[in-house]
Parts: C-alpha cells; sequence; structure tokens
C-alpha cells in the first residue's frame, strides 16, 4: 500500500506544479526535483528488498562477489540517471537531459564491460 500512497503524493505534486508553472516556473522545476529526491528516499526501503533477493539468488549460484557490486552499481546509475533525466525535463531543459541520459549510458557501459568481458573469456575457454 506504500506505492498507492506515493502515487497519490506525486498526483497531488503534479496538480501544484502545473499550478505553479504559471506563477512561478523555476519553483515548479524545484518542487519537481524536491519530489523527486522524496520518493526516491521513500522507495529505498523496497529496493533494499529487492536487492537482498538478487544478493541469494547470487549466492546460491555462487556469483555473489563481484556480480552483486557491478549489479548494485548499475542499479545506482539507473535510477540517478533517470532521476537527474527527469528533472532536466522538467526544467524544460530536453537536450541537457538527454545529455545526462548519455552520461549515464557511458557510466553503465564502464561499470558492467568487466563482466562482459569475463564472461566472454569464460566462453572462449569452455570453446577450446
Amino acid at each position: 500500500m506504500e506505492w498507492l500512497r506515493l502515487m497519490g503524493v506525486c498526483l497531488l505534486a503534479g496538480a501544484m506544479v502545473m499550478l505553479l508553472r504559471q506563477m512561478q516556473p523555476a519553483a515548479a522545476g524545484l518542487l519537481c526535483a524536491a519530489l523527486g529526491v522524496m520518493v526516491i528516499s521513500a522507495a529505498l526501503p523496497q529496493l533494499a528488498q529487492y536487492v537482498g533477493s538478487i544478493r541469494e539468488f547470487l549466492m546460491t549460484l555462487g556469483l555473489e562477489g563481484e556480480y552483486y557490486q557491478v549489479m548494485l552499481k548499475a542499479m545506482g546509475i539507473v535510477l540517478v540517471t533517470q532521476l537527474c533525466a527527469q528533472v532536466c525535463r522538467d526544467m524544460d531543459a530536453p537536450s541537457v537531459a538527454q545529455r545526462a541520459e548519455l552520461c549515464g549510458r557511458l557510466a553503465l557501459l564502464g561499470v558492467a564491460l568487466p563482466v562482459f568481458l569475463s564472461l566472454a573469456r569464460m566462453a572462449v575457454g569452455v570453446l577450446q
């Protein structure tokens, strides 16, 4: 039921932003940013449950160490990038949002590349 409460807060904030955007566009953008931080903060306990489930799954496969850290970093990059890009869009800066998404994709590639290379080495080893 927590998600339902969060959706209600988002709808209320959306209405406030719509009204505020007509009078104070800068304040509307700040309200969007504050709401984003608040929603992410409220969703973190739920995210912790998901992270725990992922860790248990990887432990059963014997892959808990490096892969778990990569997944956590990747999840963090995705969440921060999405929040940043959406705030930029809310502030009527879509080109800045696109650059933020590009930076996020590059960061994600940098985090995932060692795992990809490790899996490729294992596949080549099996084929030889």
